[in-house]
């Protein structure tokens, strides 16, 4: 006798849809009207998302399967699927479009998480700055913030997706200067979104990074604060003075597993998780660890993906530096994206509640020559916690930096020369081999790229122009 898929119970009929890819289960549903109602079950999707998607290290959401409905589970667990695919391929084709977001340069672009990841900022800048918001799907402007009077001189957006605060803004105005956290929320069901200012500080310290209802502040020497913005508590970190940089500016702080890392110029500095107090708050915090890189052009910090087992995703696991490096030598053509990786302690006698939990120096993983080297004004580059990440290439002026564009003495072509976005996978899940690959070029015809930022989950990366217009690339 021979048994049919419409045949068998559901307990068995479950182990076989755990077994399947997704294509196999969309075609099966063709089939008949039970395995049609079948397939569209929570457990099915968990079980095919639990399998295929998080155990094969495919960029995927912090948020538990279960707290996802049937409908919106089915379409995430079939986009990660297919990017997934795409990241594993040898080269990686991006689908393009964008829109007009200013009169004049796009100064940052973030994308917001949370809120189902369906909103992206521009800030721009004419007499006073803005903050636009733009709907991802039909990339249709929102709304606009624009305080009268006022200067955004940095931003900060928060990594956590259900935190009332989703970004903080530095506004200088003529006397004062403050730090504001806005949440993105409508007055009505059927209203659109707006900002609404929820806290506020005095500070001339700049925002950095949020996470939750954490914020941190720094300076451009050595000097920064994290905030609860909700709590009004603080810690004061204090990194060491470099006396050969006239201007150590912050560009990224990390919540680590009980350590935060500040990155700053050309080095990371790492301290113990503090004990937030309220105000006066005289303690001061040094860091455990620092490293230096010599002579950059950008750090980038990631976190490991988190898991079931540990919702920080770091406990025990190591962190990935990005590192764009300089060269000192004038005629040389080329530059290095290098990975490092810094290690967590393993011994329980190594750490204490208040010590270290990273063995410092990092050391260096693999490396990427370039075979480029120029001025860009897109200096952004964004590590994912999965091993993809993007950045912008110069343009070619070993052959096109030394030839005027307006030579009259002899008819002599021109060679044409643009940036290129590179996207590419570093060793790991989504990359098998032991060196990284570089898996799309993708070359701008248009004005200068201004600054990016890349959503690995989504694999979607957005890049402002000098012109004011934003171009979208996705997966």
């Amino acid at each position: 006798m021979r048994l049919s898929l419409d045949s068998l119970d559901d307990d068995t009929l479950l182990g076989v849809f755990s077994a399947l890819t997704v294509p196999d289960v969309l075609n099966l549903r063709q089939t008949c009207r039970r395995l049609l109602v079948f397939s569209s079950q929570q457990i099915v999707w968990q079980n095919i998302g639990f399998s295929q998607i998080l155990q094969q290290g495919i960029p995927f959401s912090k948020k538990p399967l279960s707290s996802f409905s049937v409908r919106e589970l089915e379409d995430r667990v079939r986009r990660a699927y297919h990017l997934g695919k795409a990241w594993k391929a040898p080269s990686i084709t991006f689908r393009t479009s964008g829109f007009a977001a200013s009169r004049g340069p796009i100064q940052d672009v973030h994308f917001i998480p949370g809120y189902d990841r369906r909103w992206l900022i521009t800030v721009s800048q004419g007499i006073w700055s803005m903050i636009t918001l733009w709907d991802r799907r039909n990339l249709t402007r929102v709304t606009s913030w624009s305080p009268k009077k006022a200067v955004f001189s940095a931003l900060g957006v928060n990594t956590s997706e259900d935190c009332e605060g989703a970004l903080a803004v530095s506004l200088h105005r003529y006397d004062s200067v403050v730090v504001e956290i806005l949440a993105i929320t409508s007055t009505a069901p059927d209203s659109p979104p707006g900002f609404e200012c929820v806290a506020r500080l005095n500070t001339l310290h700049q925002p950095i990074a949020m996470c939750g209802s954490l914020l941190a502040l720094a300076d451009d020497e050595a000097e920064t604060i994290i905030w609860n913005w909700k709590t009004q508590e603080y810690a004061v970190l204090q990194s060491p003075v470099d006396a050969d940089l006239w201007r150590n500016q912050c560009t990224q702080v990390v919540f680590a597993y009980k350590t935060i890392l500040v990155v700053r110029a050309r080095s990371v500095h790492a301290f113990a998780e503090p004990k937030l107090a309220p105000h006066p708050n005289t303690c001061v915090h040094r860091p455990y660890a620092q490293s230096t890189f010599g002579w950059v052009d950008g750090i980038f910090v990631s976190v490991p993906p988190s898991s079931p087992e540990d919702p920080t995703g770091m406990e025990g696991q190591p962190l990935s530096i990005l590192v764009r490096t300089k060269n000192d030598d004038p005629w040389s053509s080329t530059f290095k994206i290098q990975l490092w990786t810094l290690s967590p302690m393993t011994s329980s006698y190594e750490t204490t509640v208040d010590g270290p939990h990273y063995n410092f120096p990092p050391s260096m993983t693999t490396e990427i020559v370039t075979p480029r080297r120029g001025a860009l004004r897109c200096t952004d580059m964004v590590l994912g916690p999965y091993g993809t990440a993007v950045w912008v290439q110069p343009e070619d002026y070993s052959v096109a930096g030394l030839i005027s564009s307006n030579v009259h003495l002899q008819n002599m072509p021109v060679p044409q020369s643009h940036e290129t976005l590179v996207a590419a996978a570093f060793p790991g899940l989504l990359n098998t081999q032991d060196e990284p690959q570089v898996k799309s070029s993708w070359k701008n015809y248009g004005e200068n790229w201004t600054c990016l930022d890349y959503d690995e989950e989504r694999g979607c990366v957005a890049l402002g122009s000098t012109a004011g217009a934003v171009t979208i690339l996705e997966i």
